[in-house]
C-alpha cells in the first residue's frame, strides 16, 4: 500500500487546493458562475446557453452549492472544482500510470500534485478540471474500443465521456471527439468513426442547435482578436511561449523563478523533442486534439486564456517531459514548483493580473473616500472585467460605466453640473488604454484639470514583464495594471 504515490500525492494535493479558497476575489468569469449556479435550475440552462456554455458543469454545481456547507458561496463552488481535481489524479494513476515503474509514479505525481498551472486552474469556480477528467476518460477509452470495436461496455465508456465531455465544455470536447475521430480514419477505421459520429450525434442532438449559434458567434470565419505583436506569426509566438511557460513554470512567476525558468527551458524543450517518438496509443489523440482547440482557442480568445482551455493536455506534457529529464532537472523543476505556489498563496508574480485582482480592496477605498461625500464612479469596461469591483461597490455609490465617447462626456457634465455637483469623483481603469479612441486616458486628463488628484495603482508588474511589455508593445509601459484616481 506504502507503494502506491497516491498515499501521499492526494493529501498534499488536497491541503493545496482547499486551503483558504477565499484567498483571491472572484475575477470577471467567476463572477458569472457564482451569480448563474445561484438562481433557480430553470433558469441555469438559459443563461448558460446565451453565455456561449453547455450546460452540465452549472447544472451539477447548481446542485452542489444547496448542500449544507459552510463556507463562502465562492469557496464552496471553487471546492466542487478542487474535488474534480482530486478525481483528476485517481483517474490518471489508474488509467494511465499504475503499470508504470514506481519511480516514475513518484516523479509524476510529486509535479502533479505541486503542479502550479493545475493548482491555479483547479481553484476557479470555473469547469476545467472537470474537463480535465473528462477527456482524460475519453481519450483513453477511445483506443479500447478500437482494440474490441464489438465490447459495449467499452462503447459506453468512450461515447459516454466523450458526450458529457460536449455537454462541459465546447472547445475540448469537439477537439477529443474530432482527434478521436481523425485518428480512427487515418488508421482506416471508418466504421468506427461513423459509428462514433452518429452515436455522438444522438446524445447530443438537443444541444445542437445552441452549439450551432456558438459557433457562429465565435466567428470562425471573421477577424480573430486582435494579433499580439501586429501579426499573426507574433500572435502565435506569443501564444506558444505563454502555453509553454504556463504548462512547464506556472503563471505565479518571481523574479528569480523567471530566470530559474528560463535556465530550464531548453532542458523541457528537448525532453519534449527526446520524448516525440514516444509510442503511446493516446499520443495521436492528443496531439490532433491539442492542435484542434490551438486553433479555436486562437479564434476567440486572448493568448492568456490558452492554458485554461487546454488544461487536459497538461498530464500527457508531464508525463512526455519525464521520460527524459534528469534528476537534476526534476529536482530544480520541483522546487520552481514549491516556489510557485507559494507565489499564488501571497498573492504575488500573477501573469493574469485579474486573478490576483483585489476588488474588495479597491472598492473599500471608493466607498470610504465616499463617505458622507456626492461621488460618483466611473468605470473603465475595455480589457478587464468590471463587474467583480460592481459587485463589491453595490448600490451605495453612482456608477457611470465607459463604455463609449457619449459614456465619458457624461461624466464630465455630471462633474460639472450644478447644483449636485459631485465633491469627489473616482476613476477606476486598467493602465494600458484599450479604449476606442483612448477615451478613457483623455477623460482621465480632463477630470484632472483643476482638480486635487489622488492617485492609487493597484498590481504590480515584474521587472521581466515590464521588460516583454516594452519589447511587444513599445516604450512607456506602466508599472501596474490597475489605476484608481481620486478627484476632488
Amino acid at each position: 500500500m506504502l507503494r502506491n504515490p497516491l498515499v501521499w500525492a492526494l493529501p498534499l494535493q488536497a491541503t493545496l487546493l482547499f486551503w483558504n479558497l477565499d484567498l483571491l476575489d472572484p475575477w470577471g468569469d467567476e463572477w458569472f458562475t457564482l451569480n448563474t449556479v445561484s438562481q433557480p435550475v430553470s433558469q441555469v440552462v438559459p443563461t448558460v446557453a446565451g453565455n456561449i456554455h453547455p450546460p452540465l458543469y452549472f447544472v451539477l454545481l447548481h446542485y452542489w452549492i444547496q448542500l449544507p456547507w459552510t463556507l463562502s458561496l465562492a469557496a464552496s463552488t471553487r471546492a466542487m472544482s478542487a474535488v474534480w481535481a482530486l478525481v483528476a489524479t485517481v483517474v490518471i494513476y489508474a488509467l494511465w500510470l499504475r503499470r508504470e515503474e514506481p519511480r516514475f509514479q513518484k516523479m509524476f505525481f510529486a509535479l502533479w500534485a505541486l503542479s502550479p498551472c493545475l493548482l491555479l486552474h483547479a481553484r476557479m469556480a470555473r469547469s476545467y478540471s472537470m474537463q480535465l477528467v473528462l477527456a482524460s476518460v475519453a481519450i483513453y477509452t477511445a483506443p479500447q474500443w478500437a482494440e474490441q470495436p464489438r465490447n459495449w461496455k467499452r462503447l459506453l465508456a468512450y461515447v459516454g465521456s466523450s458526450a458529457a465531455l460536449l455537454y462541459t465544455h465546447y472547445l475540448s470536447g469537439l477537439a477529443v471527439a474530432a482527434g478521436v475521430c481523425l485518428t480512427f480514419l487515418i488508421k482506416k477505421r471508418f466504421k468506427l468513426a461513423a459509428v462514433q459520429v452518429a452515436l455522438l450525434a444522438v446524445l447530443y442532438a438537443p444541444w445542437v442547435p445552441t452549439l450551432g449559434s456558438v459557433l457562429r458567434r465565435w466567428n470562425w470565419i471573421g477577424a480573430p482578436p486582435p494579433y499580439e505583436g501586429g501579426n499573426v506569426i507574433s500572435d502565435q509566438i506569443v501564444r506558444l511561449a505563454y502555453s509553454f511557460v504556463s504548462f512547464s513554470f506556472g503563471q505565479t512567476l518571481s523574479t528569480v523563478t523567471l530566470l530559474l525558468s528560463v535556465a530550464l527551458t531548453p532542458v523541457v524543450i528537448y525532453a519534449l523533442w527526446r520524448a516525440s517518438g514516444t509510442r503511446s496509443t493516446w499520443l495521436p489523440i492528443v496531439l490532433m486534439a491539442a492542435g484542434i482547440a490551438w486553433i479555436g482557442v486562437s479564434r476567440f480568445e486572448q493568448f492568456v486564456f490558452m492554458p485554461a482551455h487546454l488544461l487536459f493536455v497538461l498530464p500527457f506534457f508531464l508525463i512526455l517531459i519525464l521520460r527524459q529529464m534528469n534528476p537534476l532537472a526534476f529536482a530544480t523543476l520541483l522546487v520552481l514548483y514549491a516556489a510557485a505556489d507559494y507565489a499564488y498563496f501571497t498573492r504575488s508574480g500573477f501573469l493574469v493580473k485579474p486573478y490576483a485582482a483585489p476588488y474588495k480592496e479597491m472598492a473599500d477605498v471608493i466607498r470610504e473616500g465616499s463617505r458622507g461625500q456626492n461621488a460618483i464612479v466611473a468605470v473603465d469596461t475595455y480589457g478587464s472585467s468590471s463587474q467583480p469591483l460592481l459587485n463589491y461597490l453595490g448600490d451605495g455609490v453612482g456608477v457611470i460605466l465607459l463604455t463609449d465617447e457619449p459614456s465619458a462626456r457624461a461624466v464630465l457634465e455630471a462633474a460639472r453640473s450644478e447644483p449636485s455637483r459631485p465633491s469627489v469623483i473616482w476613476l477606476w481603469r486598467r493602465t494600458s488604454d484599450t479604449s476606442p479612441g483612448s477615451f478613457v486616458s483623455k477623460l482621465e486628463q480632463d477630470l484632472s484639470a483643476g482638480r486635487a488628484v489622488r492617485r492609487r495603482e493597484f498590481v504590480a508588474y515584474t521587472l521581466p514583464e515590464r521588460g516583454a511589455r516594452r519589447l511587444l508593445r513599445g516604450p512607456g509601459q506602466p508599472e501596474y495594471y490597475y489605476r484608481l484616481s481620486e478627484f476632488r
